[in-house]
């Protein structure tokens, strides 16, 4: 995408134009944030387009400008986008405690990441961890110092090299009776710089899991709420703080993220060279995916622009008479480099190109005719044409076709001469 008006019709009908209006300010607005979440183009269209269609849909003739406008800013302004039952959305682990001194020599730890039944983002049925968890949850993911806050999600949805504090090196693994109780359990890696302060902070921290998923309204337990039907994808298992830990937690927190953590007043701020590398190297294929995408969505939008500017050329060209080779030529040179403004395409500049090209083209053609006579253009379109008109007109055609202001002047003068 991006959407336009256009588009609209092929995605829900009978809408009026202040409705269309605001489904492509929402669709729009709900795709750009929900792609900064990480997730996959297709989910995020059809997400974005259902937000769209509820919105306009709520949207009543009756409504002055001023009470759309505060429908929309609470659109904007939501923290989070809407989630609809039984669509792709992200899954928040509650904080699942360690265990005091949890760290081995080695740098591994062994964790229980998340406990069947109900959690802040819905209820996990104990066959759903069993069935997904060993696909989803596999050696490599990533854990990081803490949940990233909704602008970063945003701003740098890659994350944070500073927080990288660790990867799974086993793929999770469901127990009934584990130590801990029953759940998802994987061993991870502790990188150097984070373990001492695991260690420290264990009786006060755990891990929380951010994945995507599905879950349907349902009920369980004598509760109501959304149940998790599915979990297709991990995103990370971060560390957290665990809730009225207290401010002094929090400073060591902040003191292991920025490297001047030192637990038994020994410095943890180095890495190894092979664990520097591998962070480089997850450094930089985050940064090429995000740069591919960013790439790929300019696309899209470029030939969204160019196709709904050929489309409107060629509408307003049909209602003039003309060869149809003269048409066709008019059509690919004026639709060539649309005027664009705020990212769309700017409809009045290119209906104001459109005439003054078509204008020209039809004063040349009835010159060279003879017949002295243009149709089709309303009041522009009978009798003489003033010589400094037509030279104007032509302007505005060759610079609808590419030409710099100066080469298209030299051009219609040239041009205009000609007569």
């Amino acid at each position: 995408m991006p959407w336009i008006k256009a588009d609209v019709d092929s995605k829900i009908t009978g809408l009026s134009d202040k409705q269309k209006e605001v489904w492509v300010e929402v669709a729009n607005k709900a795709l750009a944030r929900c792609l900064a979440t990480g997730r996959s183009m297709e989910a995020c269209e059809g997400s974005a387009i259902r937000q769209a269609n509820t919105v306009a849909n709520g949207i009543k003739e009756s409504m002055t400008m001023a009470e759309v406008g505060s429908l929309l800013t609470d659109f904007m302004d939501a923290e989070e986008p809407v989630v609809e039952a039984g669509d792709e959305t992200e899954l928040l682990g509650d904080l699942v405690p360690l265990e005091e001194k949890a760290v081995r020599k080695d740098g591994i730890v062994s964790l229980r990441l998340i406990a069947p039944g109900w959690g802040s983002s819905g209820y996990y049925p104990a066959e759903i961890l069993e069935r997904d968890g060993p696909k989803v949850f596999t050696p490599g993911v990533k854990m990081y110092w803490n949940h990233p806050t909704k602008t970063e999600v945003r701003e740098r949805p890659e994350r944070d090299l500073r927080d990288l504090a660790g990867e799974l090196v086993s793929a999770a693994r469901y127990e009934k009776n584990g130590r801990v109780g029953p759940g998802l359990y994987a061993d991870a890696k502790v990188f150097e710089p984070f373990r001492g302060a695991v260690n420290e902070l264990a009786p006060h921290i755990g891990v929380s899991m951010r994945a995507f998923g599905k879950a349907k309204p349902g009920k369980a337990e004598g509760r109501k709420g959304l149940i998790v039907k599915e979990i297709n994808q991990s995103r990370s298992f971060d560390y957290v703080t665990a809730p009225g830990a207290g401010g002094q937690i929090l400073e060591l927190f902040e003191s292991a993220r920025s490297g001047n953590y030192k637990p038994d007043d020994t410095r943890r701020d180095n890495v190894t060279e092979q664990e520097a590398q591998a962070l480089q190297e997850a450094s930089d294929n985050l940064i090429k995916e995000n740069m591919e995408l960013k790439a790929e969505n300019a696309r899209l939008r470029e030939a969204a622009i160019l196709r709904r500017a050929r489309d409107y050329v060629a509408g307003e060209l049909a209602k003039v008479e003309m060869p149809d080779i003269t048409r066709e030529r008019l059509t690919e040179a004026l639709s060539r480099n649309p005027p664009v403004e705020d990212g769309q395409l700017d409809e009045v500049a290119l209906a104001e190109t459109v005439e003054a090209g078509t204008t020209a083209e039809l004063a040349y053609l009835a010159e060279v005719r003879g017949s002295g006579q243009i149709k089709g253009m309303g009041s522009n379109g009978g009798g003489d044409v003033d010589e400094g008109e037509l030279e104007e007109a032509f302007a505005g055609l060759f610079r609808g076709q590419g030409l710099s202001i100066e080469e298209a002047e030299r051009q219609a003068a040239f041009a205009a001469d000609r007569r």
